[in-house]
C-alpha cells in the first residue's frame, strides 16, 4: 500500500518564473505590465543571493566590449527605475575610474578601452598627471587610467524590496521556500515544489548558478561554473572615494555609498559550493583584496572593515549571459550567469519578457542563445 503524501495543486498562472534575482523580477514585471498573470518561485527568500550581495556596481568600463551596447541600454532602464518603482535606489550615475598601477595592465587597459569606444564606451584616457589632477584621492602609483561618465551604481538592499512591491501591486504571486523538485512538461509546464504544485504555459528559468540544475530537470546540459565573489563594507567617512574605481584586470572594484561606507569588491574568490549552500570567506584572498584596495585608496587605510561576505555568481565558459529558449523547448526559457548581473539585470529580464511576451525581442540576443555550446559540440 502506497503511503506517498498527495500533491497539492498551488497555483497557476501563464507564466512561471523559477529565481527570484534581478532577472527574475524583471522578467516577471515585463510579463505582468502586458497584463499576463505570473508566479514568481524561489527555494528561499527572494532577493537573497547573487542580487543582494554584490556591492551595486553599474559599471560600463568594467564590461566586455560586446557587452558595452547592452551595459548602455540597460542604463538606459535604470535612469527611468526610480520613477517606475516610485522609490530611492540609490541611484547615482558620477561616472568612474578604471586604473592600471604596471606597465602591463596599462597596455590591456588601451586595448580593452579601445574596444570598448568603439562599441560605444564613452572614455577618455588619462595620464598619471592627469589622473593626479582630477582624483588626488586615488594613489599616484598609478601609470594610466581611463575616466567614463557612464559608470555609476545603486543599491541591491534598496532595488529588491522596490521590484516586491511593484509586483505585488500587479499581481504576481510571489512564493519563497519554494525549492523545484521537478518539472514536467506535455503542452504545458508543471512545476513541482516544495511548496507544492504550479502549472503554466511558460517558463522561465532566471536562477542563477542553479539555472543548469533545472534545466537538466528537463533533460538539457547548460554548461555553468560557480565563483563564490566576496565583498567587504567599511565604518561610514568623511568623503574617501569621489566615484566608482575599477581595475585593469578587473580585481577591484571601489565605492563610497550616500551613508559614507565605502564598498571593497573585485571578484576575489572566497569558499563554497551549490551542493550545501555554503558560501564563506577566504581570509587570504580577503587580505589581498583589502591591501589593493589600501594600495589604490591610500584614505581606507584610516577606516575600519565592519563586516566582509561572500555570494555566489554563475558564470558561463565565455562570460556572456544564457538569454533565449532553452533547447528543445519551445516555452520554456532561460536568462542567467551575467558578469556584472545587478548592472544588465533589468535588460536580461525585460528581453527574456519580450520573448515570452511577443517572440520578438527589443535587442538583438543571438550571442546569447542557452544553446550555443551544445550546438558548437554537436
Amino acid at each position: 500500500m502506497s503511503t506517498a503524501i498527495p500533491r497539492i495543486a498551488a497555483g497557476k498562472a501563464d507564466t512561471i518564473v523559477i529565481g527570484g534575482g534581478i532577472f527574475g523580477l524583471f522578467t516577471a514585471l515585463t510579463v505582468a505590465e502586458a497584463g499576463k498573470s505570473v508566479i514568481v518561485l524561489d527555494k528561499g527568500p527572494t532577493w537573497a543571493e547573487a542580487s543582494a550581495v554584490n556591492a551595486g556596481s553599474l559599471g560600463v568600463q568594467n564590461k566586455l566590449p560586446a557587452l558595452v551596447p547592452y551595459t548602455l541600454w540597460s542604463w538606459d532602464i535604470w535612469n527611468t527605475l526610480p520613477d517606475r518603482l516610485n522609490d530611492d535606489l540609490g541611484l547615482r550615475r558620477n561616472g568612474g575610474y578604471k586604473i592600471a598601477l604596471t606597465e602591463d595592465e596599462a597596455a590591456r587597459l588601451e586595448k580593452v578601452v579601445a574596444e570598448q569606444i568603439g562599441s560605444g564606451l564613452e572614455a577618455q584616457r588619462l595620464s598619471p598627471r592627469d589622473l593626479c589632477q582630477q582624483a588626488p584621492w586615488i594613489t599616484p602609483d598609478c601609470v594610466a587610467a581611463t575616466w567614463s561618465p557612464q559608470d555609476g551604481y545603486a543599491s541591491p538592499t534598496r532595488v529588491g524590496p522596490a521590484l516586491r512591491r511593484k509586483l505585488k501591486s500587479l499581481g504576481v504571486r510571489i512564493i519563497e521556500g519554494a525549492a523545484v523538485v521537478a518539472v514536467e512538461k506535455t503542452r504545458d509546464i508543471r512545476v513541482l515544489t516544495t511548496a507544492g504544485d504550479f502549472y503554466g504555459t511558460e517558463l522561465a528559468i532566471t536562477a542563477g548558478a542553479w539555472s543548469a540544475t533545472v534545466a537538466a530537470m528537463l533533460g538539457v546540459t547548460i554548461p555553468i561554473s560557480l565563483d563564490v565573489n566576496m565583498v567587504s563594507v567599511t565604518e561610514p567617512a568623511r568623503p574617501t572615494i569621489g566615484c566608482i574605481v575599477t581595475h585593469a584586470r578587473g580585481i577591484l572594484t571601489l565605492k563610497q555609498v550616500a551613508n559614507g561606507s565605502c564598498l571593497i569588491g573585485g571578484g576575489w574568490q572566497g569558499i563554497g559550493s551549490i551542493s550545501d549552500s555554503r558560501k564563506d570567506i577566504d581570509h587570504d584572498q580577503l587580505v589581498h583584496n583589502l591591501r589593493l584596495a589600501l594600495r589604490v585608496i591610500p584614505g581606507l587605510a584610516q577606516l575600519n572593515v565592519l563586516r566582509s561576505w561572500a555570494g555566489y555568481e554563475g558564470v558561463t565558459p565565455d562570460s556572456y549571459p544564457y538569454l533565449g529558449r532553452l533547447p528543445g523547448h519551445d516555452n520554456v526559457y532561460l536568462a542567467a550567469c551575467a558578469r556584472g548581473g545587478f548592472t544588465l539585470g533589468p535588460l536580461m529580464g525585460t528581453l527574456l519578457g519580450e520573448l515570452i511576451l511577443t517572440d520578438h525581442p527589443s535587442r538583438p540576443i543571438t550571442i546569447f542563445d542557452p544553446g550555443r555550446f551544445t550546438n558548437a559540440a554537436a
